[in-house]
């Protein structure tokens, strides 16, 4: 393939023929040439043909107007993948679906891009089943790194984190030049505390022409966790550069201001994530007689998290839970300076740190976030009663379980931040 910055950018938009992969080899050609942007302001004018110039719209940070232009062009499919593709990105996946089940009706097995785009958006949306078939029927060997990429999908779907991250880095590695495959992979390391390797991952999101907004947000926080707060505030102001009606970028960059100014306990903070890595680990890597082992998964105790967690009295009362159990599982806490029921203190220390109208919510039923059922069925798993208890719990804990992925955690996320709400950090 030509090298995009070789070819002239007039060329490459209105002369090269177009392809799946035309918005991403101009969009390649955009991001090497430092006035781009400038001339794409000029070309734009010059551009009848609907796709080419909801291309180019979008490259200028117009995606509004991109979305429009490609919408009134239904019938051509590289319109639809492309709108598809864009939808996605924003995390948009109900409307994708829609666009892209259009677009697979009228290109059928022609175009396997657009079938991968439809696989993704029926992920996303709960529709695994359908997915999986969608899958088997793409012609693609499944080491081409858009399989990969969809594999990882429904690795993290069915809470299968660590297969998720193989696949993801497969991906990514194949074609790095992607941003969704590398803002994935960056979501997958931060999610088990590898924030250099998360940090790689969204930096190379940050090359891309335009801006891709959610790794920019994944970013700054992650930086700010670093307390590299000039570095979060540059990525939150290259969003509303990019979209100055940002909600969440304004709200994140204002408290990064203001935390450069706040007093930091650095050997505290170390010990919080040398804790939070150890309550990450599964009991099963530990020796258990397969009666504790059975009693713990029955218990929905994963990790060391959820065991300390419970009080010796709660696992003594537990059918066929005794005193020799209880011995093994205090044996295995003392390996890693922890012990029963600590963590019920440290999570009411968390709650304590909720104010105003949000705290009285806590002992509110989990019913009033009006989950969706499959969302409300991994809480009756859990045991999660009320909003305080679900509050108790991290992302990795609810998404490792069965049926519960990336769309039931986003819900549940959802419902808590409209209370004032959130996930503990742990």
């Amino acid at each position: 393939m030509d090298s995009m910055s070789e070819i002239p950018l007039r060329d490459l938009i209105l002369s090269r023929e177009t392809s799946v992969d035309f918005y991403h080899e101009v969009r390649q050609g955009v991001t090497s040439r430092r006035e781009a942007i400038d001339e794409l302001e000029v070309i734009i004018d010059e551009i009848e043909d609907p796709f080419r110039r909801g291309v180019v719209l979008d490259l200028l940070g117009r995606r509004e107007e991109a979305r429009k232009m490609l919408y009134s062009c239904k019938d051509n499919v590289l319109c639809m993948h492309l709108l598809g593709k864009l939808l996605l990105e924003e995390g948009d996946s109900r409307t994708a679906l829609g666009v892209l089940e259009e677009g697979w009706a009228t290109c059928g097995v022609g175009e396997p891009r657009v079938g991968m785009l439809l696989c993704e958006a029926l992920i996303l949306e709960d529709q695994v089943e359908a997915a999986q078939d969608l899958l088997r029927k793409l012609p693609l060997e499944e080491d081409h790194p858009r399989i990969c990429y969809l594999e990882g999908l429904l690795a993290q779907h069915e809470g299968e984190y660590h297969q998720a991250l193989e696949y993801y880095t497969t991906a990514a590695e194949g074609n790095p030049d992607e941003t969704r495959f590398q803002f994935r992979l960056g979501y997958m390391h931060s999610l088990y505390g590898q924030e250099d390797r998360a940090i790689e991952a969204y930096r190379m999101c940050q090359r891309s022409t335009p801006l891709y907004a959610h790794a920019m947000i994944n970013l700054g926080v992650l930086y700010e966790d670093a307390e590299r707060f000039e570095e979060a505030i540059t990525c939150y102001r290259l969003v509303l550069h990019s979209n100055p009606n940002h909600g969440r970028a304004r709200l994140y960059l204002r408290d990064a201001e203001a935390s450069q100014s706040m007093y930091y306990d650095r050997d505290r903070e170390k010990e919080n994530v040398r804790k939070h890595q150890v309550l990450q680990i599964p009991v099963t890597e530990f020796e258990l007689s397969v009666r504790s082992r059975n009693c713990l998964q029955k218990m929905g105790i994963h990790t060391l998290g959820d065991l300390v967690n419970k009080s010796e009295a709660e696992l003594l009362s537990y059918k066929n839970f005794g005193e020799t159990s209880l011995q093994e599982i205090r044996k295995i806490l003392n390996q890693k300076k922890l012990r029963l029921g600590e963590g019920v203190r440290s999570d009411d220390n968390f709650l304590l740190s909720v104010e105003g109208e949000a705290a009285s919510l806590l002992g509110e039923p989990v019913s009033l976030l009006e989950l969706s059922s499959r969302s409300q069925r991994c809480m009756d798993r859990l045991g999660i009663e009320t909003i305080s208890d679900l509050m108790q719990r991290n992302e990795l804990e609810l998404v490792s379980q069965k049926n519960f992925g990336v769309t039931s955690l986003n819900e549940v996320k959802r419902k808590l931040s409209d209370r004032g709400l959130n996930l503990a950090n742990g």
